[in-house]
């Protein structure tokens, strides 16, 4: 078996930094700060209106995602009950990264990776640890009631007190948890 390599990016590290950036400033110009966790409540809070019966009366009760009493009437909750801005957002990360890869000829179906195979595991564990690192990275993202990158991007861009502890513990926390499960490196294209 080859020994696995990974691809000379397309960008240099500043270069897609750069751009973040500048996409973070724009829609904070244009709309609102950019953030991605809080569309899939957004979802599922739909899903369960248009499902109906119980699901519904479950949502709209809801104290996060429910309607509102206002002035003795009842009012939609708009942040929760239709998909707007952030939902369509997250649909274009989803694009727009399948675009870029296909554009740039670095797309190919694979369920591993090139680092995780120079570390001698699996898919089957790949698989299983993918998905149970993102059920608590969504978590931890609803329980705080935003995600990382919203807090991490938009907290920067907006100069928030809160972003500095919090980039230095995710960076922490980062570095610790690549050592463990990405203790070699696959060889890099030059």
């Amino acid at each position: 078996m080859d020994e696995p390599k990974v691809r000379k990016p397309p960008l240099v590290w500043w270069a897609g930094g750069l751009l973040l950036a500048l996409t973070q400033l724009l829609a904070i110009g244009l709309k609102k700060p950019l953030g991605v966790s809080t569309q899939f409540v957004v979802g599922s809070s739909v899903a369960m209106r248009k499902l109906g019966g119980k699901y519904a009366d479950y949502a709209k009760a809801h104290p996060l995602i429910g309607d509102k009493t206002k002035d003795g009437k009842v009012v939609e909750n708009k942040k929760y009950g239709r998909l707007g801005y952030g939902w369509w957002l997250d649909i274009g990360l989803i694009g727009g990264a399948f675009l870029a890869a296909v554009a740039t000829r670095r797309w190919r179906l694979s369920v591993t990776t090139a680092w995780w195979r120079a570390n001698n595991r699996g898919v089957f564990s790949r698989l299983v640890i993918g998905f149970v690192g993102g059920f608590l990275l969504l978590l931890g993202a609803r329980l705080a009631h935003g995600c990382t990158s919203g807090q991490f991007a938009s907290g920067w861009a907006q100069l928030s007190l809160s972003v500095a502890p919090f980039t230095v513990t995710m960076f922490a926390f980062a570095m610790v948890t690549a050592r463990l499960f990405y203790a070699k490196s696959p060889e890099i294209e030059r």
